[in-house]
């Protein structure tokens, strides 16, 4: 098998390597492609299941699949070479970033109810070296916040401005469909985790990443 997929993804797996190293320069192309080899290796029983759809809907799951593993490999890297502990990246997880949200963009410094242990959350062993800090995380990732697009700062606030968590209404006040809407908060969200370094390691590789950062066109109904 293994000789199957490097004849049929070699140039997919170069081209993605190359562009991703002029996107990420600090790391070599040729350790992009070592990780998007290894993802074949890791998930050869996706490789057989999507064999059996057509041609078109394979490559492009295979695709998608490869650029989430370079996105995450490299943003990792990112972070590394900016001075970052591995230890120390679990504050990019989205769901603590959205906790703090609704209080950044009212501009309140509660400490959000999800947010009491993050040691526990995380399963933390070693300390981190912002000492646990929650004001400090609250004013790194409103920082990165404030870098957003005027756009994608106002999908935040439609979002996590309110308790109303109905996408319907979400959806309306942003001019486009429940789909939409979730599409645009979690675009957003990926932008403001791009400006914080990156994503904290996944162990589920599968896991789809959004990686377009460019305002959508307004979608109507």
């Amino acid at each position: 098998m293994a000789q199957e997929y490097i004849k049929e993804y070699d140039a997919l797996v170069a081209s993605l390597a190359v562009e991703y190293h002029r996107r990420y320069p600090m790391l070599e192309a040729l350790d992009i492609q070592q990780i998007l080899w290894l993802w074949f290796l890791t998930h050869s029983r996706k490789y057989v299941e999507w064999s059996k759809l057509d041609q078109k809907d394979k490559d492009k799951l295979i695709a998608k699949s490869l650029r989430n593993a370079a996105l995450k490999f490299c943003e990792k890297e990112k972070a590394k070479s900016a001075g970052y502990e591995l230890i120390d990246v679990y504050y990019y997880d989205s769901t603590v970033i959205e906790a703090f949200l609704p209080s950044i963009i009212s501009e309140t410094y509660e400490m959000p109810t999800k947010i009491k242990d993050l040691n526990f959350k995380f399963n933390k062993t070693e300390p981190s070296n912002d000492g646990n800090n929650w004001l400090v995380l609250r004013s790194d990732i409103a920082a990165a916040y404030y870098k957003l697009s005027e756009a994608k700062q106002n999908i935040l606030r439609i979002r996590f401005s309110t308790e109303n968590n109905e996408w319907a209404l979400i959806a309306k006040d942003l001019n486009t469909t429940p789909d939409g809407a979730r599409m645009k908060v979690q675009r957003a969200v990926n932008s403001l985790i791009r400006n914080l370094g990156g994503w904290r390691p996944f162990t589920d590789e599968d896991t789809p990443v959004v990686e377009e950062d460019e305002d959508e066109p307004t979608e109507t109904h």
